[in-house]
């Protein structure tokens, strides 16, 4: 099932990418994602609460320092992700914005080792390598 849940966020942010090329030839990045992240905002807590998570997670975030750092790293990471890639699209086009950030699983395995001491096996090395020459590629051929 994870593969399905995998190719949805796949399909979903490649339509996320798209709709904002778009919003961004009539609208700021800061305008356009304050909007959508305060319309996701509203739509998590909505679900949040109807399935009862809200409270008992607020309750172990508060309790445990590490998880309250985890989520304030990922807030962080979260906003200048956002705003690294809308400037990007904003710059040269989704398409080419959204082939370069498709290196991320690399930092994922990096951070994942440095944080986490999360293995790395040598096909993610590999993989890595491919995906950095095929950055290269998507680069260079669209200067």
């Amino acid at each position: 099932m994870w593969i399905l849940f995998a190719f949805g966020a796949s399909l979903f942010w490649g339509m996320s990418y798209v709709l904002s090329e778009e919003i961004y030839k009539q609208i700021s990045v800061f305008t356009s994602l304050s909007i959508m992240s305060f319309a996701v905002f509203i739509l998590t807590l909505i679900v949040t609460c109807i399935t009862g998570d809200l409270k008992p997670d607020l309750i172990e975030i508060v309790y445990s320092k590490r998880l309250m750092w985890y989520v304030l790293g990922g807030i962080m990471a979260l906003f200048a992700a956002e705003l690294f890639i809308g400037f990007s699209i904003t710059s040269k086009n989704a398409t080419l914005a959204g082939l370069i950030e498709i290196s991320y699983p690399i930092f994922i395995a990096i951070f994942g080792y440095i944080l986490f001491k999360n293995s790395v096996t040598t096909g993610t090395i590999i993989g890595s390598i491919i995906i950095f020459t095929g950055v290269f590629v998507i680069y260079y051929a669209n200067y």
